[in-house]
């Protein structure tokens, strides 16, 4: 007779019960119908349909619509049963040092939240998993650290297309590139700009600026379409720069010698910081010459004089809707291959 799967994860458990079954050749060459499953293993319809979709991500299971499910294996016993992830692993470009502390603050809680129920998060640095051609670097990362859900910190095209078509248990800590089907979570950039533009506009700016890197992640890209609905047809201009401080603020200058805008949005925190002090030092004066925004926050901007007009998204609220996801596949169940999109909340500065 089967064990019958208890606990509090009854997903994870049928899931163990049946692949165990599998490859021990404890069925023939399909599996019995749902309810003959539900019933010897007593455990509810959706609970099972749950495990069955684990197994058939994991190969053993190929299902077709009005037929019963098909055994993958060839032979019983060859197949090592794969177990379902048991930690969770940051992947990044930059070490920690190198991360600001708005993204450092939604780590902790969700360390926090992992490790209550007792799941570790590591962090993991890889330059090169973030190239153009990451495949070979991602196969070796994978085996290095099997049985992991990854977690994508300012992940490439690239990179989400790799995990996409690899299906291996991933969410995105950041926007989705157009086609990817993963879970993920990040800012509502397209309506936070829109926003913003309108806010520039109500302060009567006619002419609009954008202040960019490049290579845009998802996320920017988001935010450039959100900031021209908003502007409607107050013309923009989009500067992009490098990411350094010296490109940045030669682009910037660019930008201010002929026709500047009267209105500016600023992608990322220290990128914003880098822009108010260049304007200062170069003679504009905040917000009478030039209005600025922050599409990002980050607490040490509340130290700047000026003070920059920004967008919050809590920390809290972020890490949680990341841990549901991650949960999903810790419990062997899928979550919903789809941007989970937070708010962001106005904070008024004195740049605008």
């Amino acid at each position: 007779m089967e064990p019958i799967p208890r606990g509090l994860s009854l997903a994870a458990q049928t899931c163990a019960v049946l692949r165990q079954l599998i490859v021990s050749g404890g069925f023939e060459r399909t599996l019995p119908g749902e309810m003959e499953l539900v019933r010897r293993l007593k455990v509810s319809r959706v609970t099972l349909r749950t495990a069955l979709a684990q197994l058939e991500r994991e190969g053993l299971l190929r299902g077709s619509k009005g037929r019963r499910r098909e055994i993958t294996v060839s032979a019983p016993g060859r197949v090592k049963p794969r177990a379902c992830p048991s930690r969770v692993i940051i992947l990044s470009p930059v070490s920690l040092t190198g991360l600001i502390s708005s993204k450092l603050l939604w780590m902790d809680e969700l360390r926090d939240i992992l490790s209550a129920q007792g799941v570790a998060l590591d962090f993991v640095v890889s330059t090169a998993a973030f190239l153009q051609r990451p495949g070979r670097v991602l196969h070796s990362l994978r085996a290095q650290y099997p049985d992991t859900v990854w977690l994508l910190l300012r992940s490439t095209a690239h990179m989400q297309r790799w995990f996409f078509e690899q299906r291996v248990p991933v969410v995105v800590a950041g926007s989705l590139f157009e086609g990817i089907e993963l879970p993920g979570v990040d800012s509502d950039y397209f309506a936070g700009c829109r926003h913003a533009a309108g806010r520039l506009i109500a302060r009567g700016c006619r002419r609009l600026g954008l202040l960019t890197p490049q290579p845009m992640l998802a996320g920017d890209r988001e935010s450039e379409a959100g900031f021209r609905e908003g502007a409607g047809d107050i013309p923009v201009a989009v500067a992009r720069h490098d990411g350094t401080p010296d490109g940045l603020c030669r682009v910037l200058d660019e930008l201010m010698k002929s026709q500047p805008p009267h209105g500016l949005l600023v992608f990322h925190a220290t990128h914003a910081a880098t822009a108010l002090t260049r304007l200062i030092s170069t003679g504009w004066r905040l917000p009478r010459d030039l209005k600025l925004l922050s599409r990002d926050d980050d607490p040490f901007l509340h130290h700047l004089s000026p003070r920059p007009a920004r967008y919050t998204v809590a920390p809290q609220p972020f890490a949680r809707q990341l841990a549901k996801f991650v949960r999903s596949f810790l419990d062997a169940s899928l979550p919903p291959a789809e941007a989970c999109r937070l708010l962001p909340e106005f904070t008024a500065g004195e740049t605008l």
